[in-house]
Formats: structure tokens, sequence, C-alpha cells
């Protein structure tokens, strides 16, 4: 699947499971019971976005490698709640680049806040376990040091 412009999928409503919102924020060292403000970034594990992703990534021979992500809200999300998520897709050439731009909203349509999830398209013949170059241009065979 190609995306030459950009994809809406959603909205899609997820809920923000207790329990793994919990399990998340230990394993974060959280002190609150709050929701870790980077919860959703498992949502964008959901079937309807990453088989997408994968789906774009085997088009363009590329592996997905996570660049950077960023949250910005106008409240905070509770554990039990549902919400409803609506996800851009959009790349960029240079550098390669699929970016996710998601809105999050209550159940009502109120704002709740905005993800924004950068994977780098890396050449999946870059990950050639034969070769490898090195930043200086040098080859090294396999089970060399480049």
């Amino acid at each position: 699947m190609q995306i030459d412009s950009p994809r809406t999928i959603g909205p899609l409503r997820l809920t923000v499971d207790a329990a793994r919102a919990r399990a998340y924020a230990h394993d974060i060292g959280a002190k609150d019971d709050r929701v870790p403000l980077a919860y959703p970034a498992v949502w964008l594990t959901e079937p309807a976005l990453s088989n997408v992703v994968s789906d774009v990534c085997e088009t363009l021979a590329v592996v997905p490698v996570h660049e950077s992500q960023a949250f910005v809200y106008e409240r905070p999300l509770i554990a039990s709640e549902s919400y409803d998520v609506t996800v851009t897709l959009r790349r960029e050439e240079t550098p390669p680049r699929l970016i996710a731009d998601a809105q999050i909203a209550t159940t009502t349509g109120a704002p709740v806040g905005k993800i924004e999830a950068m994977l780098r398209l890396v050449p999946r013949d870059a990950f050639d376990k034969d070769a490898k170059t090195g930043a200086d241009g040098a080859t090294a065979a396999k089970g060399g040091a480049a």
C-alpha cells in the first residue's frame, strides 16, 4: 500500500485499560495513579493502524524505526474511559519518514489531546546480514566490524 497523500484512519473508539496504564506507570517509575502522558503510544499498536503501517512498509521495502513522539494535552486521560482517536498518516521524502498525527477526543467530541509519532523508513537492504557498511563507507564481511 502506498501513501502518496495523507490517509486518515478512524475515529477508533479506544479505552484506557486501567491495569495496563498502572503497569505502564510502574514500569516508568511514576509515583502516582495518573495515566502516563505517553500511554497513547500503546494505542498506536491497534491493528486498524499497525496493519496499515505494515502494509506501507512492505510496499516500500522499508523497516520503520521509531524516531520520536510528542504528546500535547488539553485534559488528562482517565483510566477506564473511552476516547475517539483519529489518526492521519503522512509521508515525508527527505528524510524518509512515516508520521502519525493523532487527535484524541472524548466520546462526546471534546478535544483531549494530540499525538505525533515519527517513524524513520530505513531501506530493508540496509539490514543485509552479509555485509555492513560503516559511516566511513567501508564494508565488512559477515561477522566483521565496520
